[in-house]
């Protein structure tokens, strides 16, 4: 009875220290607990969690795996296994978990859709329509998922669906996320029409509900992004203890940094569909994730050691080392705020700038659900983000002028084959036709807004799309002189 009783303390304490995301000391006191025979098989879940949260995808994935040794048929267990296989990149086994999740409980919606965003995310259409249709069938008022079919088929939003989401809008008490998918399909609607200024009223209460879904963490980001970064992307240093080890100095990554909705994801996908097989993390927010997890007196005080450590153990996770994979693209478009803690970190680091016609990539950023993206809600904090980025990204391109690429989206539509070259010859890479040809690939996942316009050809830049929305900007243009260029 003192040993269960001691056990109870030990998991409350190990609680705690969770809640209080002190999670290396709540680690530590669970993996003691599992030593203990009579341990309860739950705390494997935990330790996944704490794992987790410290971006240990390797070891997250194996105590989720020995949780589902015990208890094989938990719905939620197999549906968060599956997210760390895709976060892996194992499309294969991220599906059949899925479907595993789905095979215990049918009605299990949250599986459901993120099943449909993986076929979303490769390419394939109809399995996506497919488990979209389903959820809807499930979750009739779930307009998100009206708005992830809408992208996929444009055909499935008619009138009358247009009408049914207008009544819900007006109807009904929907969380937020649901009612900024709600205006943003009106939003869509009016565009079809061409009535542009119903269309930005729809927008601007669409971007008003999505500030408000998890508001406070949204007022968090966007402070950071907005107020702290930009005043501190100059002094932004570590603290040495011990020089960085050379396991990590002698890696390779190239970078591709920007705004959302520039072009980022193409590049990337040339990057990745040439003659040798480069290792593509996507999105991982690593370096970010590494500084804001990271304790610290100032922003010009971090702990080299403590990041590394992170760094290293996350990358490992995703199959970079210095052995193999050494050269690996990593696309967090927010990395030009970091730019000089990077190349502390990796001197052998390249940066891809992806730009497009900054006028039309703020109305495209606008148009778009962005809704991890705090900035993203209203034109003036595009306008501050955008401000920040080109203030940021000039600076540091005056100081390792030869650590920049810069790729036009309009450049590259019109001449894909020389830029893309041009793109290959930077990256010191050999140079393969194929690169142009990513949209036949069938192993190519993006979860971002990108990935049906990299199912096909690269397109001629349309000049004149975003123009009946430049009066969006004209009040601005005293506050940002480079709105008059």
């Amino acid at each position: 009875f003192a040993i269960m009783n001691n056990l109870d303390d030990k998991i409350k304490e190990a609680f705690d220290l969770y809640n209080e995301k002190k999670f290396e000391e709540s680690k530590f006191i669970f993996l003691n607990l599992i030593k203990n025979p009579k341990f309860d098989k739950k705390i494997y879940f935990m330790l996944y969690e704490i794992y987790f949260q410290l971006n240990d995808i390797k070891n997250a994935k194996k105590y989720l795996i020995n949780f589902l040794e015990y208890d094989s048929k938990n719905h939620m267990a197999l549906n968060q296994l599956a997210n760390l296989y895709l976060k892996e990149g194992a499309i294969k086994q991220a599906e059949e978990n899925y479907l595993k999740a789905i095979n215990v409980k049918k009605n299990y919606l949250i599986a459901i859709t993120n099943l449909a965003v993986l076929y979303e995310g490769i390419g394939d259409k109809n399995n996506a329509e497919k488990y979209y249709l389903n959820g809807i069938n499930l979750s009739p008022e779930d307009l998100s998922i009206y708005y992830n079919l809408s992208k996929i088929n444009p055909n499935f939003m008619n009138e009358e669906k247009f009408e049914y989401i207008s009544q819900i809008l007006k109807t009904k008490n929907l969380e937020p996320f649901n009612m900024a998918a709600g205006f943003f399909l009106l939003a869509e609607r009016n565009r079809r029409k061409k009535n542009i200024e119903d269309e930005i009223k729809n927008l601007v209460l669409a971007h008003k509900y999505a500030f408000k879904d998890k508001i406070n963490i949204k007022q968090q980001s966007r402070n950071y992004w907005l107020n702290i970064m930009p005043k501190n992307y100059k002094t932004i240093n570590f603290q040495f203890e011990k020089e960085i080890p050379d396991n990590i100095k002698n890696l390779e990554p190239i970078f591709i940094v920007g705004l959302p909705r520039s072009g980022s994801t193409i590049i990337e996908a040339i990057l990745s569909s040439g003659k040798k097989k480069i290792l593509n993390l996507g999105e991982t927010n690593l370096i970010n994730w590494s500084v804001i997890t990271t304790p610290k007196k100032t922003m010009s005080l971090l702990d080299s050691g403590l990041i590394c450590n992170k760094l290293e153990t996350a990358l490992n996770n995703l199959g970079v080392s210095n052995l193999k994979n050494n050269i690996f693209i990593e696309k967090s478009l927010e990395n030009f705020f970091y730019i000089e803690i990077i190349l502390k970190i990796f001197p052998k680091a390249k940066f891809i700038n992806s730009v497009r016609n900054t006028k039309d990539n703020i109305v495209a950023i606008f148009q778009q659900f962005l809704s991890k993206i705090s900035w993203s809600h209203s034109i003036e904090d595009i306008l501050e983000y955008t401000n920040n980025y080109l203030t940021i990204i000039e600076f540091f391109k005056n100081k390792y002028p030869n650590k920049f690429f810069l790729v036009k989206l309009e450049d590259l539509t019109f001449n894909k084959e020389k830029i893309a070259k041009n793109i290959y010859e930077f990256c010191e890479l050999e140079w393969d036709t194929k690169a142009l040809e990513f949209y036949k690939r069938k192993d190519l996942f993006t979860s971002t807004a990108s990935n049906l316009q990299i199912r096909s050809r690269l397109h001629t830049y349309d000049e004149n799309k975003y123009k009946p929305y430049q009066h969006l900007l004209k009040k601005f243009v005293d506050k940002y002189d480079w709105l008059n260029q």
